[in-house]
């Protein structure tokens, strides 16, 4: 069984539409564990009204600490299914998601189904895909590289997550990928699917390019740098270190500040000046070039020519 996990804050106006994408699975043998994470909304009401419709197959909690991992954790401590399925309150799987992924899980003795997503823009409505992992014969690469898919799309044995304490409510930032780091110093068996079956909704959600708060923006930045340090340590200690993951830790962390320039420009030229990062002189030439064309906009914008 596949037991499914959505946690849900302030999510009346949307949670409905990942509700019945679990409702469209062709995979029949599943749980639905619905936790509300604080809501204010009317959150509460859609869930205990979807309970009430399929009450052999969802069951509604309440958690009171804050955030997402949290929330998770209290349905995983629930689940009674072998294999997990988070899903955001605001994302979608596919018909097919499920009884293809087990089906690859089962076949590959995995403990992780991988797989790429397609993302959608609140804001426009504009599709684009995020595509499957680039190294599917390098585990580490792919968590390195933020190339190992995100919550909704992914599913997970039950069994290996218990045995890393399922999520770190303690961390404001790179929550999954910090688990899946965990998960993989256990060196299971992990599968790539390459069939986009989810589809993640954006734009209402915070990210460091998007909040306003930049103090808190900072802290997000430097805990997706800190766990690419961490995992580069963990390789290091472990003679798993090898040229090319090491390059990618510096690649990562380069293209994530650049990605972050465009906002917090203050913060980025700082990090860059208190890292020693191994940059190819073309992604270097590309970057100064970058950040020369985003400070000449910003002068623009300040003088009134441009908006």
């Amino acid at each position: 069984m596949i037991s499914i996990i959505i946690p849900c804050y302030n999510s009346e106006n949307f949670v409905n539409r990942a509700l019945d994408s679990v409702l469209k699975q062709t995979y029949s043998n599943w749980e639905l564990i619905l936790v509300n994470n604080n809501s204010t909304d009317g959150t509460q009401g859609v869930l205990d009204a979807f309970q009430a419709q399929h009450p052999d197959r969802v069951r509604v909690y309440f958690e009171t600490k804050k955030g997402a991992p949290a929330a998770r954790n209290t349905g995983l401590k629930a689940a009674k299914g072998e294999w997990i399925q988070f899903l955001d309150a605001d994302d979608e799987i596919l018909p097919e998601k499920l009884a293809g992924q087990i089906e690859l899980g089962t076949s590959q003795q995995a403990s992780i189904v991988t797989s790429p997503y397609t993302r959608v823009s609140n804001r426009d409505g504009n599709y684009f895909e995020v595509p499957r992992s680039i190294y599917p014969d390098d585990d580490w690469s792919a968590l390195i590289l933020s190339n190992m898919g995100i919550t909704s799309s992914n599913l997970f044995k039950r069994e290996i997550l218990m045995k890393v304490n399922g999520w770190d409510e303690n961390l404001i930032a790179s929550q999954e990928y910090d688990m899946m780091f965990r998960i993989l110093q256990l060196r299971p068996k992990v599968a790539f699917d390459n069939t986009y079956r989810t589809i993640i909704h954006f734009g209402s959600l915070e990210s460091v390019s998007r909040t306003e708060d930049r103090v808190k923006g900072r802290k997000i930045l430097n805990a997706r740098i800190d766990l690419r340090y961490r995992i580069k340590k963990y390789l290091a200690d472990n003679n798993l270190l090898t040229e090319a993951r090491a390059k990618h830790v510096d690649t990562f962390i380069y293209e994530t500040l650049l990605h972050n320039y465009r906002t917090t420009p203050e913060d980025v030229r700082e990090i860059l000046g208190q890292l020693h990062l191994d940059i190819p002189l073309q992604k270097k030439l590309y970057g100064y070039y970058f950040r020369r064309k985003m400070d000449f906009k910003r002068l623009l914008i300040k003088c009134g020519i441009m908006r």
